[in-house]
């Protein structure tokens, strides 16, 4: 086997890692809590262009040369994959505003997998956590998106929220980053 020849494949099988491991991430749709699998699924990734790349060796393929390149290529493919998944995975996952009242900074975060919003108390804690006010079920009916929390009903209209319990009348909302 010629040395143009096992370029060709290894070009071919990048290109194939790639289109793989990328369909996988993208059909898995990691979230931040499983995060810590890249420490099991990196290993495995190199173990196993070992072991092909030593039954290749083994059956006295030049291929073999290959895999062993591979399995170090391959773990850094994905490594690449995973950590773009990450990029910008709340604005995948939520829609946010922020606003202030006073010396408190507040965000709103819609679901863009369910129905369900939040509103939290942002203002820096000592122990750099965030305070939950409202949980509840949100609906979108053309330029309004209406907020429920048990009895508290509030709107957002024109990037302005409106009955907001703590100042009723109407805060402008920025949109978060």
């Amino acid at each position: 086997m010629n040395s143009k020849r096992i370029i060709k494949y290894g070009i071919e099988l990048l290109i194939l890692e790639i289109i793989l491991l990328g369909f996988w991430s993208y059909q898995m749709e990691p979230d931040p809590s499983v995060s810590i699998g890249i420490v099991i699924i990196v290993p495995f990734l190199f173990v196993l262009n070992i072991i092909i790349g030593i039954l290749f060796y083994f059956f006295k393929s030049k291929l073999s040369h290959l895999f062993f390149i591979n399995s170090i290529v391959c773990p850094l493919i994905f490594f690449g994959i995973w950590n773009l998944w990450f990029m910008n995975y709340h604005d995948r996952i939520s829609e946010r505003f922020d606003f202030v009242i006073g010396e408190k900074n507040y965000e709103i975060s819609l679901s863009k997998k369910s129905d369900y919003f939040s509103i939290s108390d942002m203002t820096n804690q000592p122990n750099g956590s965030t305070t939950g006010l409202f949980f509840g079920k949100y609906e979108r009916k053309t330029d309004t998106i209406n907020l429920t929390d048990g009895e508290t009903k509030m709107f957002i209209i024109k990037k302005k929220l409106i009955g907001f319990p703590e100042k009723p009348n109407e805060i402008k909302l920025s949109e978060s980053e």
